[in-house]
């Protein structure tokens, strides 16, 4: 009986030809490799071994290799499509955990390659080694019972050792009989068909009604016997799925681990940079005291001392600045009280002097005036800057308390629109303080408006707010985040007299109350400023 060097190959060392993973519908090729061709791997179907295309049920030759047109897998899940069509850039903790992912599907989706590929060879291997030597096995079965005198190819099949779902041919005298019932030559390959009428003993997977099945003919003497066995390789198939689902399953949860890693250490970098932030939040909104703990790190520390540095620089330089204008306002008190006892002691003696005299002494008089409004501003400013600044809050009916700051103020421009029952609802505040911020919009809104005036109270949620409408131009958009800047006038203030200070003064006697100042225009057009304090309950 003739055994070929190698199982793989005839007995000539011709190599079979690929199967088409089309399946079984596809038009046979000839074979081209002559005796002397090198070996090519085998092939799972009637397709020639040029176009090296198999089909993964089919189970391809472990040395066959891909087309450079086919896409791998590696590219088919590369993330990098999406991630550059973000519009906008993710943070860096986001960044961090997304690059721990994609580091743990690389490795995780390598090393899955690497174990499906290396199992699937060794299981292909031992499948074929197998599947080899129960063929030759019955193979030399049936040489022996085919030298006896009579042949029953009947009994002889049965007698045959097989496996589930195999099924054996034998051709005697050139005709082919089958072990199982339906089972003929034509359900081999044309290609196995063709070595075998070439008295070649060959081997071949290929793909059988859907399913994976292995072939192999061996020829035997006299020379018109040849015994063809095949197996189905279904087991091996559901075990590689199985295989497979696993692998899938486990980087699925090592690329999880891979991003909660990431997400943990990003959070364990970037919470000294979270701190530092807050940090710098907090001295924005003038917690000039904040600090930074020292840290264990050297590393962060030389970033937590640089940041103490520079908020001890800034604390110093503000109060120095707090305590300049300060220590300005009081020495220009003393030269102050000087003029204004001057300007006083000519007021008296008015009739004495010329009309050009009174009229200097008119502009001198409200020059005055003006200098000691904004000395006294300065001076209010500084203390609340140096923290000096005494509250006495108490509950405050805030609608009553703006009434009668109103009517106090002798303005016949303002006109009061408060609901009674609104009127009641309190607030916590500082009354003097809270009269000056009124006083000070009434001013701002007389003056700037040039026309009548209206107060109003409103509530909104857990605030009370106030809404002081003039009926003038209004405040332009570009110009509402200016205007309580600290010597600032809006552009339509025109020649009016005034120190810019005014509104500067209620948004700090609101920061003290906790509460805020909105500038805007109402719906008639004119301008609103807005203070709203938190309601507190009797």
């Amino acid at each position: 009986m003739p055994v070929p060097p190698r199982l793989e190959r005839s007995a000539v060392g011709t190599a079979l030809p690929v199967p088409p993973s089309t399946g079984p519908g596809a038009p046979p090729r000839p074979e081209s490799a002559g005796p002397g061709a090198p070996p090519r791997p085998e092939s799972a179907g009637p397709v020639p071994a040029e176009h090296h295309a198999p089909d993964p049920e089919a189970f391809p030759p472990d040395d066959a290799t891909v087309s450079p047109d086919e896409p791998s897998p590696a590219a088919a899940t590369r993330p990098g499509s999406r991630l550059s069509r973000l519009r906008r850039p993710l943070g860096l903790r986001a960044r961090a955990t997304v690059a721990a992912a994609l580091l743990a599907l690389l490795a995780t989706a390598l090393v899955s390659l690497i174990t499906y590929g290396l199992v699937r060879q060794y299981l292909l291997s031992q499948r074929d080694a197998y599947t080899a030597r129960q063929a030759y096995a019955n193979a030399r079965v049936v040489r022996d019972v085919a030298a006896g005198p009579a042949l029953d190819v009947g009994e002889l099949l049965g007698s045959l050792r097989s496996d589930a779902g195999s099924f054996a041919l034998i051709r005697s005298q050139g005709e082919w009989f089958g072990s199982n019932v339906g089972a003929t030559v034509d359900d081999l390959p044309v290609s196995l068909r063709e070595a075998i009428g070439r008295g070649e003993s060959a081997r071949q997977r290929f793909a059988l009604h859907g399913s994976p099945h292995s072939a192999v003919a061996v020829a035997l003497p006299p020379a018109d016997t040849v015994y063809v066995e095949v197996f189905s390789l279904d087991p091996l198939r559901r075990n590689l799925a199985a295989l497979a689902w696993s692998l899938l399953a486990g980087s699925a949860v090592t690329v999880a681990g891979g991003a909660a890693l990431g997400y943990w250490a990003s959070r364990q970098v970037l919470s000294p940079v979270s701190r530092v932030a807050g940090a710098a939040e907090a001295l924005a909104r003038g917690g000039l005291d904040t600090r930074l703990s020292p840290e264990r790190d050297p590393d962060l520390q030389r970033l937590v001392q640089a940041f103490n540095d520079m908020a001890d620089a800034i604390q110093t330089r503000i109060e120095r600045e707090a305590r300049f204008a300060s220590d300005v306002s009081h020495e220009l008190r003393t030269p102050l009280s000087a003029l204004t006892a001057a300007a006083g002691v000519l007021e008296r003696r008015r009739d004495e002097l010329s009309p050009t005299g009174r009229q200097a002494l008119d502009t001198v008089t409200r020059q005055l005036e003006r200098f000691r409004t904004m000395v006294l501003d300065l001076l209010e400013i500084s203390r609340i800057d140096a923290g000096m600044a005494d509250l006495n809050l108490q509950p405050v009916a805030l609608g009553w308390l703006t009434g009668k700051i109103v009517a106090a103020s002798d303005l016949a421009e303002v006109r009061v629109d408060i609901d009674p029952e609104r009127a009641k609802q309190l607030a916590l505040l500082d009354r003097r303080r809270f009269e000056r911020m009124v006083v000070n919009l009434l001013d701002n809104a007389v003056r700037y408006g040039a026309s009548a005036v209206t107060v109003r109270l409103e509530a909104h949620g857990s605030s009370l707010a106030v809404h002081v409408d003039d009926n003038g131009p209004g405040i332009a958009v570009e110009e509402r985040r200016l205007v309580l800047d600290r010597f600032t006038r809006g552009s339509t203030a025109g020649t009016t007299v005034g120190t810019g200070l005014g509104l500067a003064l209620v948004l700090e006697h609101a920061k003290l109350h906790g509460g805020t100042v909105e500038v805007g225009n109402s719906p008639e057009g004119g301008a609103r400023l807005t203070l709203s304090f938190p309601e507190v309950q009797p």
